[in-house]
């Protein structure tokens, strides 16, 4: 029983990312999202943005609040602030931080089902 109190009060590090040559550990609830461009993955935080060494499909496994929205893009639910349709079945996730993020028609069905259907 100790050892899951513990648990329960030391902050997970579950990303490592660099920025100006410096390693950074980040939980899970501290991402926004991590986003993968033409070979390079970054890593964006509420006002910051990291180089990491990750592939979306190890990204997306590390946490249930971490799920794929389009091609490029493993996001923190948690972090969407509200969602609306937009042309051709897609959403526009606006986050906490004001960024905005496409959610493509393959993945539209699963966030609105794991955020209750409501969008505005």
């Amino acid at each position: 029983m100790d050892s899951l109190i513990e648990s329960l009060k030391e902050p997970s590090i579950d990303f490592q990312a660099k920025k100006d040559e410096k390693n950074y550990l980040f939980a899970v609830k501290d991402v926004y999202y991590i986003e993968s461009l033409e070979d390079q993955c970054f890593l964006y935080t509420k006002d910051q943005v990291y180089d990491c060494k990750y592939r979306l499909y190890e990204v997306e496994n590390k946490s249930n609040s971490l799920i794929r929205v389009n091609k490029n893009i493993v996001l923190n639910y948690h972090k969407i602030k509200f969602f609306k349709s937009t042309v051709n079945g897609r959403l526009d996730a606006t986050l906490v931080n004001g960024d905005r993020i496409e959610i493509s028609r393959t993945y539209v069905s699963a966030i609105k089902a794991l955020l209750g259907g409501n969008s505005k």
